[in-house]
């Protein structure tokens, strides 16, 4: 037996609207995955006694603990027959590692390189259970490249495709020719600053200082929008990711980004106003909120991060030659301040490697020449590992809270650094819905399962019927409130990318001791309809748990006759 959702709802409306979603911090389980290695391998057989579990310092009660073998991923859920899901496995732990190429922040020949490291480890991987998926971080948004399989010559197949070519646009932080080709100096007939002390000189010079600010300013718009970028795609991977059991481990592969968007710029006032989205970042404490969500949502979702730096050795001296002059790097007078920018932007990347890497548990491979290799540590880590949980009860003040493990004897370990108590604001959790309706990847954390039931009429639109499952473990009714809190939302797409239809409802709603009972036993079962013209579409169905803050998205095709 199953709920009829619009029966709860009391037929209401699929335009109508209600009171704003209300997020109540409560009692939790937080988990935590640990690494524990000696030698390189895995120690086997601890007990939870050996292990010792601090929240800010101060030692919890471990209510869970399991050694942890990852499972063969052989197997995966496979719909019925007319029916889509976005469950993907079953509910042990799987190993997974998705390897995501950062076309944003990466230069071609970087790419190139990247490429031929990532095909070395897979030609020399040996024969596991180990499932991998390619996917290419781009500026306009996640491109799967190829889903999940255990043969690596599929990923390497996928890594010569076309679309993984170098792009053949400029590499992060260049000028590029064109504004050196019409500077004073090559415009005129002077040598480029030998004027002297005269007044031609001069003016020269203060045309060259505006040349500059002129191109820092769109350096500064391209990097931020760059690091907007690559936080919304790391952010579509968690959210990918969340709902399928175990650690998982993401390689994010490429030239990295900066914590700030250039924290000397930040510091000098000559940062951005605005990041020319939503967010006010006129300061370097707000422009870390963006980042320490995006870490949050990684290490939540049992996402440990792996970032390679495809620079293989960034030369900061090389990168503030000016070219419009014999071997002078940009030191002196008045750009005396290019070098140590470029260094400090260069400490900044790898700042944000290590703390994406310490914050969910994975670790950073950087200044070094052997990729391949870096891949194969990787891959060690997500076979075995200590699964350690305690619960957080709704005393504890909302904000970031430190982890940190012991262990009653000498080993290498590493895990999540901390996770965030509050749930995320009504505008960030509107953000997040809005992003999950644009993916291209499935979101987890609410199951569901789903059918087109019946299309009805001939000619003109026809009304499409559809029917959703939704798992009862997935769905939260606000603990004491027992409050169904749920958004529901059908968006038809044509194979031009355009909306052609949509169907959304908002339920808010107190329920009764017996229809609690029902969800938590039977789950959720929602009917609606769409009214579409023939033709063939992509459909994404997207629910979000209003009391919760979490959601769970399903794509699938749909041809009407």
């Amino acid at each position: 037996m199953v709920v009829n959702l619009l029966a709860i709802a009391m037929n209401a409306s699929a335009q109508n609207t209600s009171q704003d979603s209300r997020i109540k911090t409560s009692t939790d389980l937080v988990v935590v995955p640990v690494i524990v290695h000696k030698g390189g391998a895995h120690i086997a057989g601890l007990k939870k006694e050996s292990f010792e579990l601090l929240e800010d310092g101060k030692p919890v009660q471990i209510a869970v603990f399991d050694e942890v073998h990852a499972a063969p991923t052989n197997e995966m859920v496979r719909p019925a027959e007319g029916e889509f899901t976005n469950t993907r496995y079953g509910k042990d732990a799987q190993r997974l590692t998705v390897i995501a190429v950062d076309l944003v922040n990466t230069a071609p020949l970087d790419q190139l390189y990247l490429k031929q490291e990532i095909i070395k480890f897979l030609d020399e991987a040996p024969e596991s259970d180990e499932r991998y998926a390619l996917v290419a971080m781009s500026t306009h948004g996640i491109r799967v490249l190829r889903d999940f399989t255990s043969d690596p010559k599929m990923i390497v197949a996928a890594l010569r495709q076309k679309d993984m070519q170098p792009n053949g646009r400029e590499a992060p932080g260049s000028t590029g020719s064109a504004v050196f080709d019409q500077t004073p100096c090559a415009a005129s007939a002077g040598n480029c600053g030998s004027h002297g002390g005269n007044d031609q000189g001069w003016k020269e010079l203060q045309l060259w200082v505006t040349l500059y600010q002129v191109q820092e300013s769109i350096d500064v718009f391209r990097d931020w929008n760059q690091r907007l970028d690559t936080l919304s795609s790391l952010q579509q991977l968690a959210q990918w990711l969340s709902g399928v059991p175990g650690r998982k481990t993401l390689v994010w592969a490429g030239s990295g980004v900066q914590l700030y968007g250039g924290l000397t710029r930040v510091m000098a006032g000559r940062g951005p106003r605005r990041d020319y989205s939503t967010t006010d970042y006129s300061n370097a404490a707000q422009a870390m909120d963006e980042n320490a969500y995006t870490f949050n949502m990684l290490s939540r979702a049992n996402v440990a991060v792996y970032p390679m730096d495809a620079r293989h050795g960034a030369n900061t001296s090389f990168a503030v030659f000016d070219s419009s002059r014999t071997d002078a790097p940009i030191g002196q007078g008045a750009f005396s301040g290019q070098k140590g920018r470029v260094q400090n932007e260069d400490q900044e990347i790898i700042a944000m490697f290590q703390q994406i890497a310490a914050s969910t548990g994975g670790k950073a491979c950087f200044n070094r020449t052997d990729l391949s290799k870096c891949m194969s540590e990787f891959s060690s880590d997500s076979r075995d590992y200590y699964m350690l949980g305690f619960y957080v009860d709704k005393k504890t003040k909302p904000g970031w809270h430190t982890l940190n493990v012991k262990l009653d004897q000498k080993a290498e370990i590493r895990h999540r650094k901390g996770f965030e108590m509050a749930a995320p604001g009504k505008a960030q959790q509107t953000n997040d819905f809005q992003l999950a309706l644009s993916s291209p990847l499935p979101y987890t954390d609410v199951q569901i399962r789903g059918r087109f039931t019946e299309v009805e009429g001939t000619t003109g639109k026809r009304r499409v019927r559809f029917a959703l499952d939704l798992a009862p473990e997935t769905i939260s009714l606000g603990e004491q409130e027992n409050a169904l809190k749920l958004e529901i939302m059908a968006l038809v797409r044509g194979v031009d990318g355009k909306e052609v239809a949509n169907v959304s409802q908002r339920i808010d709603r107190k329920l009764e001791p017996a229809q609690v009972g029902l969800i938590r036993s039977e789950g959720i079962h929602y009917t609606n309809r769409l009214e579409v013209p023939a033709g063939s579409y992509g459909v994404w169905f997207a629910v979000r748990d209003g009391n919760s803050g979490q959601a769970g998205t399903v794509i699938t095709k749909l041809t009407v006759p």
